[in-house]
């Protein structure tokens, strides 16, 4: 029993919180409403046989939805919202997800050799009550991605090639692939042989079957060298994020611009994370020097001169450079527990850190957390109760992060306002957003975001959105509403992305309002393109369209559409406005068609003249190969532990 002990009390917290959105109160934190709810509320679709799974029509004018990893359909732990409401669903999924990183963080402090079952706990509550985790679950394939590196770690020290296979591939699907390559490159340095290169192999080949179309996905979009569409080290921690993380409550709390908005860390996990980069036993020493290099980069790659090297050295392809806290905090959490199994120090070192911790006073601090803190670190430092100690000094934590997760109550949503003028043929054009737009936005957050439809919201009313909030966004589709969104002399591209509804937080000169609530406007623009039709000829940029045919019949349903057109004597294309994709294939009469590409996003085939069917189907490229891969890895992995056994 008492060898889950420690585990067991430093999963607690998250439990508790997962009990908690299963019966009461859900977190609301962030992105958690307006982006992973939908997300969660279409992947309980997919998995319930109402939707598609590969393609997502009703945002980005159509964007890949499994070949997105944030889709989570390989991810067990996100089905939940095929059984709970998505809201509920996605709260337990937070707290299920902290209690097995803080699980983790205890087993990986005993293999590191933390001592007692207080210092494994004490690491376990040192990452999970700590500020910058709450902010995790804010972005919740962050923490579900995160959560898995001590389990990795653990697996990798141990010499488990299953386990670091299983971990590595679990950390990928949970949709952070950024993290993943973090905790895979931790656990190579903890144990550099050829097993845990083995089991980093066996994990590719694990995720193949979507990382090969989420690479494909990549390869046709605006990330990558020279295709960079935002600043790639925004959100990165300021110079005032560090006093509040020794001083919980210090200077005037960060922005939610940021990834890190909640910094505050136990202090006595600092301090010995700091003296087990200098233990004598590698392990420690490597997994503190990982949490502290992290940090650093993190903190490094928004400063002046330091920006365009980080894009340079990351290619561009990897963003929001302050998410490397998140791996961070948890390298130096079961570090630092192990640093206190190793040694007691001078009573008077723990008085001086003691002392130091409270200066923090004179700053405008929490008098309870720091000072609680102080005391805590110091007795960890120098007392024969340090693992006591520890709880405690996460445990004063706890109340800050519990509000930093902003619980409500469950339940459903308001619908967006002026819906009904937002349903409808074709799709909704948000204007682009601004500082002004954002300011906006900020006076009611929840409520003014879903009316302009940011996030994945419209997957919640039915309504198509012009704009996509994904992690990737295909080039052509990039491009041509970078054309919509010069205002006036961006129209032709405005009407060529079946943008039948404007909705603007300002009126719009040009256009019929159609509904209006306080500052919010809905539009009516009837010269929009019907978003499937003939065409004499591929339509020019600010020429009108000319039609040679009709639609008679569209049917369009996620991953297969099929038309029925009409055309005229001399023939014409059939044009979609969807975002192109090499992985739709189409079909005029059963014959495979060449896929023209016209501007911006307008691609489709040639037809004769009269009546003809256009079939289309959609299948993410290298979905075929990825499977065939996985399965081979998943054969290779059951042989080996099959030995093992």
């Amino acid at each position: 029993m008492r060898r889950w002990c420690g585990p067991a009390v430093a999963a607690l917290p998250g439990a508790a919180l997962a009990v908690a959105a299963l019966l009461g109160p859900v977190p609301t934190l962030r992105d958690l409403p307006g982006y992973f709810v939908p997300l969660r509320t279409r992947t309980a679709e997919v998995l319930h046989g109402e939707r598609g799974p590969f393609w997502n029509g009703d945002v980005g004018c159509g964007e890949p939805f499994f070949a997105n990893p944030q889709s989570v359909l390989l991810y067990p732990p996100a089905w939940l919202a095929a059984v709970l409401p998505a809201d509920r669903a996605v709260g337990v999924e937070v707290g299920m997800h902290l209690a097995w990183l803080a699980a983790g963080c205890a087993l990986l402090a005993r293999r590191l050799g933390a001592g007692t079952p207080w210092l494994e706990a004490a690491a376990g509550w040192g990452a999970a009550l700590a500020g910058p985790l709450a902010d995790a679950a804010g972005v919740l394939n962050n923490l579900d991605s995160v959560a898995w590196l001590p389990w990795l770690a653990r697996a990798a020290l141990a010499g488990s090639l299953p386990g670091t296979a299983f971990t590595a591939a679990a950390a990928f699907l949970a949709a952070e692939p950024q993290l993943a390559v973090v905790a895979g490159a931790v656990a190579l340095t903890l144990a550099p042989r050829r097993r845990t290169l083995a089991g980093l192999a066996l994990a590719v080949g694990l995720v193949a079957v979507q990382a090969l179309p989420f690479a494909a996905w990549v390869a046709g979009g605006d990330r990558g060298p020279g295709r960079v569409s935002i600043d790639t080290a925004a959100g990165s921690p300021a110079p005032a994020d560090l006093v509040r993380a020794v001083f919980p409550g210090a200077l005037p709390e960060a922005g939610s611009d940021r990834f890190v908005a909640h910094p505050a860390v136990p202090l006595w996990l600092l301090v010995l994370g700091a003296l087990a980069a200098f233990d004598r036993r590698p392990e420690v020493r490597r997994l503190a020097w990982w949490g502290w290099g992290l940090a650093f980069a993190a903190a490094r790659a928004g400063l002046p001169g330091v920006r365009d090297a980080w894009t340079t050295v990351t290619f561009s392809l990897v963003r929001y450079p302050g998410r490397l806290v998140f791996p961070a905090l948890v390298a130096l959490a079961p570090a630092a527990a192990a640093a206190v199994g190793a040694r007691r120090w001078p009573r008077w070192s723990g008085i001086a850190v003691a002392t130091v911790g409270m200066a923090g006073l004179g700053l405008g601090a929490s008098a309870l957390e720091t000072v609680g803190g102080a005391v805590a670190a110091g007795a960890v430092l120098a007392s024969p109760w340090a693992g006591a100690a520890a709880l405690a000094g996460a445990a004063l934590l706890g109340p800050r992060q519990v509000a930093a997760l902003e619980l409500a109550p469950a339940g459903p949503r308001p619908p967006a306002t002026c819906l009904e003028a937002q349903l409808g043929p074709g799709r909704c054009f948000a204007v682009q957003p601004s500082r002004d737009q954002l300011a906006w936005v900020a006076g009611e957050p929840v409520g003014r975001a879903t009316a302009l439809g940011w996030g994945y919201t419209p997957l919640l009313d039915g309504r198509r959105a012009v704009r996509s909030f994904a992690p990737v966004s295909p080039r052509a589709f990039s491009a041509h509403l970078a054309e919509a969104d010069r205002g006036p002399a961006g129209r032709w591209w405005l009407d060529a992305l079946a943008a039948r509804r404007v909705v603007a937080h300002h009126p719009v000169v040009g256009f019929t309002e159609l509904c209006r609530a306080g500052e919010l406007v809905v539009l009516d623009n009837p010269q929009a393109w019907p978003e499937a039709f003939l065409a004499s000829r591929m339509p020019v940029p600010g020429d009108s369209l000319l039609v040679a045919g009709e639609v008679v019949v569209a049917d369009a349903r996620d991953d297969v559409a099929t038309w029925r057109v009409r055309a005229g004597a001399a023939g014409g294309l059939f044009l979609r406005a969807a975002t192109p994709d090499p992985g739709w294939t189409f079909r005029v009469d059963g014959r495979r068609a060449l896929v023209l590409q016209g501007p911006g996003i307008i691609h489709g085939v040639a037809v004769d003249a009269g009546e003809h069917e256009v079939h289309a189907v959609y299948r993410p490229l290298g979905l075929a190969a990825g499977a065939v891969l996985s399965l081979l890895s998943a054969l290779a992995v059951g042989m080996v532990a099959w030995r093992r056994w």
